[in-house]
């Protein structure tokens, strides 16, 4: 099997970074695989010192994988920039790509189900992402499968191939339209009730996410991202620095795989099963003062424009 090479964004959070790739290095196809490190410059100088702290770690606990570059930023990009610019940078040289961030814990056979999942989804092309993160939820018992499919893709531990991110709209170019097609509006959240209210917020500059735009490319397209039934990452982001998650955030609390197989029962078929994606969905339910914040920016923003 051709290996993805592996895109590691990290910034300043030291603890969390030594974790991430002492599990990383940890995992079965390790010695196999490409590693590129990006390490993002400081914001101010606060976190100077946090920066340096971290680009130590990873030269010192990097060894381990086939192959190993180091891309330190002179200039804080921020997390969204990062990871796009690393992304594409990385898929300027190879077809396909996993990407992790600098709070998230692999099982051993992360590697396994992401490299095993690019090699079959390759020539699926709806799928435009793989992941080996999931939610707690409850499974069906007739499911036989390792994974499943929704419409919504996840940022915590990723894949995807070359064809499928050339792709991605950064800019969101047709969103000016997209605002004043309610039908349209009212598809995107079923995807995730979610996902409208921090689209909008992107388009404001309250909100900067790469991740809120990748998933809109995916319903642009029509597109499907695969989930596994067991997650493969365990995520440990929650306080100090991080960007985007909140102490409060329990969503993303679930369990990490302890089950050690390295070959998987991936389905053939690209199809969301009705049960599992009902409850995903669930996970994503807003709140009364959310829709009320989400009516009152796009009101702000229909009358910017």
């Amino acid at each position: 099997m051709n290996l993805a090479p592996v895109a590691l964004f990290v910034y300043a959070r030291p603890e969390e970074t030594l974790k991430t790739l002492v599990s990383l290095k940890n995992n079965f196809l390790a010695p196999q695989s490409s590693l590129f490190i990006f390490s993002d410059g400081p914001k101010n100088e606060e976190h100077f010192e946090l920066v340096n702290k971290v680009r130590r770690i990873i030269k010192n606990e990097s060894k381990g994988f086939a192959k190993v570059e180091i891309i330190e930023r002179e200039e804080n990009l921020g997390l969204a920039k990062s990871i796009i610019q690393g992304v594409t940078e990385v898929l300027n040289i190879y077809d396909k790509i996993i990407v992790m961030e600098e709070d998230l814990i692999s099982s051993k056979n992360f590697l396994n189900f992401l490299n095993e999942s690019l090699t079959k989804y390759y020539e699926y092309k709806n799928i435009f992402s793989c992941t080996g993160y999931t939610y707690q939820i409850d499974i069906p018992a007739r499911y036989q499968y390792d994974n499943y499919f929704t419409p919504r893709c996840e940022s915590l531990g990723w894949g995807t191939w070359k064809d499928r991110w050339i792709k991605f709209d950064t800019d969101v170019k047709d969103f000016k339209k997209f605002i004043y097609d309610k039908d349209l509006r009212k598809s995107f959240e079923k995807i995730g009730a979610d996902l409208f209210g921090m689209l909008l917020k992107q388009q404001l500059g309250l909100l900067d996410s790469w991740a809120v735009r990748w998933c809109y490319t995916h319903f642009k397209n029509n597109a499907l991202c695969s989930y596994p039934i067991k997650s493969k990452i365990l995520h440990i982001g929650e306080g100090g620095i991080a960007t985007h998650v909140k102490k409060e955030n329990k969503i993303l609390n679930t369990e990490l795989d302890n089950d050690l197989k390295t070959k998987f029962n991936l389905a053939d078929l690209a199809l969301c099963d009705d049960q599992i994606l009902k409850q995903f969905n669930k996970k994503f339910k807003r709140s009364l003062i959310k829709k009320i914040r989400t009516a009152y920016n796009l009101f702000s923003y229909k009358h910017q424009i």
